[in-house]
């Protein structure tokens, strides 16, 4: 009875107590495991304090930091400060860089699997790590001795963390160290990023050339847009809407010549800047520049203003930094401004004298040449000299688990970037050469005017932007950075035939063919990706997908109608939403409103009438009037909205100018020029067949609005707020989204859009702001979307965020130090 007593006790009590101790022990097992990962996250988090031995440097260099991190470097040697600045970058971004010398060495894969080796693939082909051998061991001996310096620094400064960067414990996997030649790498990337690497758009334009008529290929790709706004205040007449004798919409083509041609390929989901356009050729990125001289400041003073656009991500773009040290030619400068975090340059900011920014300049740079078939002989080319053989690489990706080989081609002019119905197309491009990189931008460190600045602009062999320069005399100036081609014609937009000599190029411009304006009669310059100037210009530079200009005008009108500015003032030009591009729609969906075709509701016209002339994130007018312009360019050219699987969820049909046409993807047409020229003369032959005329089309664009933004919603949430929520995220967040929330900025509605100054979209906008006047940077205003650490551990990770956000006029010098950290030359 006993037995039986202790039996039903054990099973009374005994369990309970053996699944408490078993619960305890998991949460010990647990909390233990929680407190061994935080103990190594934290032991990656840098040393901002104390001493450290460095057998690097020359001379005792010291790092402060400000609250908000920003460190300022003070060192005795410009070789010593680019250590000190690589040192830096590794404790605060090492795998930012590791992921951005990965993408252009074709090695992504080696950290997150056979999911990268298309991309791996696609950069591969270009051999960029060793074109990266190839401009290392050109360096000149004095910025090779930076380089150097730069890269024992990112070493040291990685191997002085407590622990290895916490993304490679999420990874399970070790970084890396650095060398020489990733610093080129990284500066490639931004090439890659800035340009059509593989030439896409003209391999697009080219299919659309084969598919219409030239009056046809004109209207849709015309020389200029009547939104220009060029320095030079060049014009260009639009060419004339093709008869309907000449083409027509009308006779849609059959299914057989509709089938899919060559894609270009989309946004990376790697790449670092993440740079693109939308279906209907609008900027989903756009930088802006521009400058007021002296006597157009209020304080006397030049005064520059840049807000370069990028892809937004954690950790930022740039590193903003100041060194406190001599330049390259030994004068003692104080540089203030943004880093590359793989770079050992001052990016952009100010000298003291003179004060730079940028903006891409969408030039071309680069030409596809379709490459002749040499008859019976396969994988072999015509040239002016000859039959040629294509060069073919074999190369095994490696990734955790496998292997896969992939395979490629060379031509002497290039890789083969597409193959076409058995037709091969080359890219021809200065990203592919050797002189298209080098550290001369080094020398803008040391530059005192101007002139002086666009010269080492002219000879340096880095992406083609457009530079806006001040200095402390009062001079502002423009002109265009890298190498640019020296073309026997005006560089073509579809592919070209090199099997002759009459198409190639014939070296580099020397600097003094380079396009440059210096202190122009109203004291004011401006770029925004738009066409800068006409004539030479376009047959030098060429149109590698300019801005349609809407943007650039709305600067300049900003510009020209104040007589005298501050630092505020071009802060609030930067920030500057209002709608001028859509007012035209905006009118226009209030006429098609008002038409009984378009049975719209009362609450809808009352929205876009009172829509408040901005991208404002409480305007629901404004949302409609953006969702009614894209409805109705897709029903134009070709890819329609059928319908919706809930907000933001298109189901899309075919079109009738893509069947027309047999072209399914992006070209790099004139959108809205065409659009409106249509609209506005509104002939039959340019029509969609399904339409029964042009006011059918615009009153099912309207409708198809509402009932697309009413779908999950009532019409007054429909905000272009919850449109334009901005997302900064990680990119380790897609991968583990159990770390999100901690690794990633709040979403975030904000104002701004496309075809105004202040260009903002869900994951793309302002990389940083940046407002100063040369000699007095201690009024100037700076803004970026996260501070300088990359670990969500450090108190510097989020710092500035809500600055960018608010458009708060935020300093541009760093406050008191809070910390400093001295390195020690080892004797």
């Amino acid at each position: 009875m006993q037995d039986t007593q202790r039996r039903a006790w054990f099973r009374r009590t005994g369990w309970k107590k053996f699944w408490l101790r078993l619960g305890l022990l998991a949460i010990l097992l647990m909390l233990s495991l929680m407190g061994w990962i935080h103990w190594r996250l934290r032991g990656s988090l840098p040393q901002l304090t104390g001493e450290i031995s460095a057998s690097g440097i020359a001379t005792e260099v010291d790092i402060e930091r400000d609250a908000d991190g920003i460190p300022t470097i003070k060192a005795k040697s410009r070789t010593d400060a680019a250590y000190a600045l690589g040192f830096l970058h590794a404790q605060d971004r090492f795998f930012q860089m590791d992921l951005t010398r990965r993408l252009t060495g074709g090695k992504l894969s080696e950290l997150f699997g056979e999911l990268a080796v298309g991309t791996d693939e696609r950069y591969r082909k270009h051999r960029f790590v060793s074109l990266a051998e190839d401009v290392v061991n050109a360096t000149p001996e004095n910025y090779r001795a930076v380089l150097d310096a730069y890269t024992l620094g990112v070493n040291h400064g990685l191997l002085q963390l407590g622990g290895q960067p916490y993304e490679y414990l999420l990874l399970g996997q070790d970084p890396i160290e650095w060398q020489a030649t990733d610093c080129i790498l990284v500066m490639l990337s931004m090439m890659c990023d800035l340009q059509p690497m593989d030439g896409t758009p003209e391999l697009s334009l080219g299919v659309l050339h084969e598919r219409v008529p030239e009056a046809v290929f004109r209207f849709l790709v015309p020389t200029g847009s009547e939104w220009d706004a060029a320095l030079d205040a060049s014009l260009y007449e639009p060419p004339a809407l093709p008869a309907a004798e000449t083409w027509s919409l009308r006779e849609v083509q059959t299914a057989e010549n509709s089938a899919a041609t060559y894609k270009p390929p989309a946004l990376d989901p790697w790449s670092p800047f993440g740079s693109q356009r939308g279906l209907d050729g609008d900027f989903r990125v756009g930088s802006n520049s521009f400058a007021v001289g002296s006597a157009r400041s209020k304080a006397g003073a030049a005064m520059l203003a840049s807000d370069m656009h990028l892809g937004l991500r954690l950790p930022a773009t740039w590193y903003r930094a100041v060194i406190d040290a001599p330049t390259i030619r030994g004068v003692p400068r104080v540089l203030v401004g943004v880093t590359l975090p793989g770079t050992p340059l001052l990016i952009e900011g100010s000298n003291g004298e003179v004060a730079w920014g940028f903006t891409n300049s969408y030039g071309d740079f680069g030409d596809i040449i379709e490459l002749k078939a040499a008859p019976g002989l396969p994988d072999h080319y015509l040239t002016p000299d000859g039959p040629e053989q294509l060069t073919r690489y074999s190369e095994a990706v490696s990734f955790p688990g496998g292997t896969r080989e992939i395979e490629y081609f060379w031509s002497k002019w290039g890789p083969v970037v597409a193959e076409r119905e058995g037709r091969r197309f080359v890219h021809h491009w200065v990203g592919d050469d050797q002189q298209a990189f080098d550290l001369r931008g080094i020398e803008l460190e040391s530059t005192t005017t101007v002139e002086e600045t666009l010269q080492i602009a002219n000879e340096s062999g880095m992406p083609h932007v457009n530079i806006v320069a001040v200095d402390t005399a009062g001079s502002i100036g423009w002109t265009v950075c890298g190498r640019v081609p020296r073309r026997p014609t005006a560089a073509p937009i579809i592919p070209v035939d090199w099997s002759t000599a009459d198409m190639h190029w014939q070296g580099y411009l020397p600097p003094s063919e380079y396009p440059r304006l210096v202190n122009p009669e109203d004291g004011i310059l401006w770029t925004a990706n738009n066409r800068i100037m006409g004539d030479d210009y376009l047959k030098r530079i060429g149109n590698g997908g300019y801005d349609r200009g809407a943007r650039a005008r709305q600067i300049r009108d900003r510009l020209q109608a104040q007589a005298s500015f501050n630092e505020q003032d071009l802060l609030d030009i930067q920030l500057d939403d209002e709608a001028l591009f859509l007012q035209r729609w905006q009118a226009l969906l209030l006429e098609t409103a008002s038409q009984q075709a378009a049975p719209v509701s009362k609450e809808f016209v009352e929205q876009v009438t009172h829509w408040e002339g901005r991208a404002s994130i409480t305007s629901v007018g404004y949302r409609l009037t953006h969702e009614f312009r894209q409805q109705v360019i897709n029903r134009i050219f070709g890819f329609q909205v059928a319908g919706r699987e809930g907000l933001g969820k298109s189901i899309v049909k075919q079109g009738a100018f893509a069947k027309h046409t047999g072209i399914q993807e992006y070209v790099p047409i004139a959108y809205e020029d065409a659009s409106w020229v249509l609209i506005t003369q509104r002939p039959t032959h340019w029509l969609a067949p399904e339409y029964s005329d042009w006011e059918d089309l615009l009153a099912e664009a309207a409708t198809s609005t509402e009932r697309e933004l009413t779908l999950e919603q009532p019409l007054a949430s429909a905000t272009w707020g919850q449109r334009n929520l901005v997302h900064v995220n990680h990119p380790l967040s897609r991968g583990v989204p159990l770390v999100a929330s901690w690794l990633n900025m709040p979403p975030t509605q904000l104002p701004g859009d496309n075809n105004m100054p202040r260009v903002q979209g869900p994951t793309e906008g302002a990389s940083q702001r940046l407002v100063v006047s040369p000699g007095y940077e201690q009024r100037g205003i700076y803004h970026q979307p996260g501070g300088p650490s990359g670990h969500p551990y450090s108190p510097f990770y989020r710092t500035g965020f809500q600055d960018w956000c608010e458009g708060r006029p935020s300093p541009l010098l760093p406050g008191p130090p809070q910390q400093k950290l001295t390195l020690k030359p080892v004797k």
